[in-house]
């Protein structure tokens, strides 16, 4: 059985965040690429999974970080 897309964001978040649940948009964006998954731009791939992902940004850090999180919904 072939693993979707959606599979796949929900292990890298989940691999990439730290104990707050929060990860690194862009260390999620390297799981993915490394997986297999092909989205262009992240953001705008994250926008279609946002009934389970949940995004904030860091805008102390030069530049912005964007980080996610699963929601409770997943």
């Amino acid at each position: 059985m072939e693993t979707t897309d959606r599979e796949i964001l929900i292990e890298a978040i989940v691999d990439c965040a730290k104990s707050d649940g929060w990860a690194n948009l862009a260390e999620v964006g390297v799981v993915l690429r490394v997986k297999g998954v092909k989205y262009g731009k992240l953001s705008k791939f994250i926008l279609n999974y946002s009934e389970i992902v949940e995004t904030k940004v860091d805008e102390i850090r030069q530049p912005p970080v964007v980080y996610a999180r699963l929601t409770q919904d997943y």
